[in-house]
């Protein structure tokens, strides 16, 4: 709530030079503009910083933190993933979406088990989401313990070293701590934000850039809602299995596979946790971010999201590129300058061109990762066996993340983030001088029949 009310103070200052509402002969009023008369330069800013902090807050499922984390490194955490949604909010719902179709594709995994049909059922997309944000922690027998995920954890129960979890889908949700009324004001506003920019679009009023780009966080957040509708929000501390073995011992009778010294947890070789920016990209940097305690005490929020070519990834390439889309809509608004204009348009072609050659990319090498131009491949293939395994060993060999995609996707990300960046400094740079109509209210007795 501060943080909104900050920014306020701060544009308040900004504009206190200005007149006060001076009406220019080209019908705008510029400055900072009262509401007595109507909605003034106050109320859209509060209604739209409000309801991004809202968005951006509220939205986001992080992981479990590690054990001895304090309250501040968990506040500033959020905090800079607050900072990613308003920057890239499409990214942070593929990471949702991404999340959501790993943790069904762990119900699947889960009903290989040899238990009881009974059994098997037990395991819900609330038990994966809550695995694969740490939920358990593997306690070996004098070892270290460390977090473990969906795949993991099945991987340690089908070879006895931990026994099936008893928890039930309710007793994961009660880990939760979704806070109903936060959930219930950020429904309540964005609803109440989508019913004024409809009811202004219908009376024709004008509509800011600011609430523009305030109608795509809205969007944004309630697809976020959706795709991590099952996921526990603020879980602090997580559920302890305890294991008979030590690490060293499970290794050993992991033969040949668990070999190699591991990066993250003794349990790479299982899932390294890739692709991610801790495993992938972080190397490669000379800065580092997120844990440096080996095992990793906590899984980190970056794992890049392996959707695969089914619904999911449709529906998030189709919101993406309409997100994109959305910025078009002001091509033929009233900027206070040409010159900012033209920018406005530059930006947006160049977002909406960086995510479809994003997703070209990412869709080329997900079938990589996923082995699917292979299986293809193989169908089309005379000898099918020889060819299946040569094409397996090598896209178990090849990089999830290639040099041609860094080398394509640098400056793509480099001219994204320049165009995002503009388009969030100009809706604000926008307020100094707006049209006459953004200001005036919308009539809402119109709407109620006479009769």
């Amino acid at each position: 709530m501060a943080l909104p009310l900050c920014l306020l103070a701060l544009i308040h200052a900004a504009f206190a030079k200005a007149a006060d509402g001076n009406e220019t002969s080209t019908g705008r009023r510029d400055g900072w503009v009262s509401q007595p008369d109507g909605r003034g330069t106050f109320d859209i800013l509060w209604s739209c910083l409000f309801t991004i902090f809202l968005c951006t807050w509220v939205s986001l499922h992080l992981n479990v933190p590690s054990a001895h984390e304090t309250y501040r490194h968990q506040f500033s955490r959020k905090l800079r993933w607050m900072l990613q949604a308003i920057m890239a909010p499409e990214f942070v719902l593929a990471f949702a979406t991404g999340q959501k179709v790993e943790a069904r594709r762990s119900v699947e995994e889960f009903k290989t088990l040899d238990l009881p049909d009974q059994e098997r059922r037990k395991w819900t997309i609330r038990h994966g989401f809550y695995a694969n944000m740490g939920g358990f922690v593997l306690q070996p027998r004098e070892s270290a313990a460390f977090p473990i995920n969906s795949k993991q954890l099945l991987w340690l129960i089908k070879r006895g070293y931990v026994d099936y979890p008893t928890m039930t889908a309710k007793e994961v949700w009660d880990k939760s701590k979704a806070d109903g009324f936060q959930k219930s004001l950020t429904c309540l506003q964005t609803g109440w934000f989508i019913i004024q920019i409809v009811g202004r679009a219908i009376q024709r009023l004008h509509i800011t850039t600011l609430e523009i780009t305030t109608l795509s966080f809205v969007l944004c957040t309630l697809v976020m809602f959706t795709q991590w509708a099952n996921k526990p929000l603020d879980v602090e501390s997580p559920t302890i299995l305890k294991s008979t073995k030590n690490i060293a011992e499970i290794l050993i009778e992991a033969g040949p596979a668990a070999s190699q010294p591991y990066q993250q947890t003794p349990l790479d070789f299982v899932d390294n946790l890739s692709p991610s920016w801790l495993t992938e990209v972080q190397p490669h940097l000379r800065f580092r971010t997120g844990p440096k305690m080996r095992p990793l005490p906590r899984f980190t929020n970056d794992r890049f999201p392996v959707i695969g070519a089914g619904p999911d990834a449709v529906f998030l390439f189709l919101f993406t590129m309409a997100y994109c889309g959305l910025y078009f809509v002001a091509w033929d608004f009233d900027f206070p300058t040409p010159l900012e204009r033209y920018l406005w348009h530059i930006s947006s072609v160049a977002m909406a061109a960086c995510a479809l050659i994003f997703w070209v990319c990412e869709t080329y090498q997900d079938g990589h990762r996923l082995g699917r131009w292979e299986r293809w491949a193989a169908k089309l293939s005379t000898s099918k066996d020889g060819r299946i395994n040569t094409m397996e060993k090598q896209r178990r060999s090849r990089r999830f993340i290639p040099v041609w995609e860094i080398i394509i996707m640098t400056p793509v990300t480099v001219v994204y983030t320049i165009a995002r960046t503009y388009i969030v400094i100009e809706v604000f740079l926008c307020q100094r001088s707006l049209p006459i109509g953004a200001f005036e209210t919308v009539q809402w007795s119109e709407f109620v029949p006479h009769f």
